[in-house]
Order: structure tokens, then sequence, then C-alpha cells
């Protein structure tokens, strides 16, 4: 598997992850007491998931690029 394909894996990743969430948001108007309490947990973990998914798949699209790009964009 080559780099970029990984990348993109963890791209499909972030929005698989993306729909389950905004699949789930409308519950938080239905739910109650202990039941909202592990809905929006398990949202803040997607949530946490979608955002890391995300950060990889970005490196991994600019592993090749020189160190002071990476820098520049950055900064």
């Amino acid at each position: 598997m080559k780099i970029t394909e990984l990348a993109s894996e963890y791209e499909h990743q972030y929005d698989v992850l993306n729909a389950k969430i905004t699949g789930l948001r409308p519950l938080l108007k239905v739910y109650t007491g202990e039941d909202l309490y592990l809905l929006r947990r398990r949202i803040k973990t997607y949530y946490d998931m979608a955002g890391q998914c995300k950060i990889i798949s970005n490196m991994l699209m600019h592993y090749y690029e020189d160190e002071n790009d990476e820098y520049d964009r950055f900064n």
C-alpha cells in the first residue's frame, strides 16, 4: 500500500466518523439522564477519533515535502 493510499483511507475514516456524529446529534434533544451522558461521551470519542484521522491523513499526504515547507506552512 502506498502512503497516499493510506492517507486516503484515513480521510475516508474521517468522513465515516463525521457521518456517525451527524447521525447521533439529533438524539441529544431526546435523551436524558445517564443515556444523555453516554451519548455525549460517544460523540466526543468519535469527534476525537475523527480529528486524529484528519491529522494523520494530512501528515501522510505531506510526508515527502521538504521540512522547510512544512515549517513555513505552520508559521
